[in-house]
């Protein structure tokens, strides 16, 4: 029977007469087998574009990985080596260009924001923090807004800075982030004149304090709530 089958035939009795008794198993072999033969350089292509697909979505995740550590490496040499504004702002900007897409170019990214802003150059902090894809409730990503908006009010651009840091009151990821971010934007409030609505603001935020038990933050916000009453000039 199996040479039978090697040569494409049906398996035949001993006798050289057909095989009545030939049962499902060895019909569906028999089908298999002729199958086979007829597209056998089909499967065996198939075969190799999945070898193929398999070794290279292998060698990619490699490679991101050894990417992404070199990133890594690299940011933390910057971040020993940096002496001056004028020094680290190229080599940053270099590192960015370089790596990005990786976790490491997005911490570079807010690094540098906090470079230019301290160097007196807001618009290219805002440049820079607003291409940080994370969201809010991301560390990197709160970090990133958060420098974004001290950039836009160092700017000048207090509107801009107040809807940033309300995007951060609601979206944050932790209370105590949500809390500093809406302190923020009661400070705005009471710049812009707006002492009402910075009150309501500031004692929302110490009374959630006061509720998960952090006292020592609740009083800050509380001395801040005390002293929209101190006539001006006192």
């Amino acid at each position: 029977m199996a040479d039978a089958l090697a040569k494409g035939k049906k398996p035949e009795a001993e006798d050289g007469g057909p095989t009545g008794g030939e049962d499902a198993f060895v019909r569906g072999a028999f089908k298999s087998f002729d199958w086979l033969q007829k597209n056998l350089r089909v499967v065996l292509l198939g075969v190799a574009g999945i070898a193929l697909i398999t070794v290279g979505v292998l060698y990619y995740v490699n490679f991101q990985a050894t990417v992404r550590n070199q990133a890594a490496g690299d940011l933390a040499q910057l971040r020993m080596a940096a002496v001056s504004p004028e020094a680290v702002i190229p080599d940053l900007e270099s590192y960015i260009g370089r790596y990005d897409g990786t976790p490491a170019a997005d911490e570079a990214r807010v690094l540098l924001a906090r470079v230019y802003l301290d160097a007196g150059q807001p618009a290219e902090a805002i440049r820079v923090a607003d291409g940080v894809a994370e969201g809010a409730d991301r560390p990197l990503g709160f970090a990133a807004r958060s420098m974004l908006a001290a950039a836009q009010e160092s700017s000048g651009d207090a509107a801009a800075a107040l809807a940033t840091w309300q995007d951060l009151g609601r979206n944050a990821r932790f209370p105590f982030q949500r809390r500093q971010a809406q302190a923020s934007v009661a400070r705005l409030h009471v710049a812009a004149g707006r002492v009402a609505e910075a009150a309501t603001i500031y004692t929302a935020i110490a009374d959630e304090a006061e509720e998960e038990g952090d006292l020592s933050e609740a009083g800050v916000y509380r001395i801040r709530l005390g002293e929209l009453s101190v006539p001006e000039g006192s």
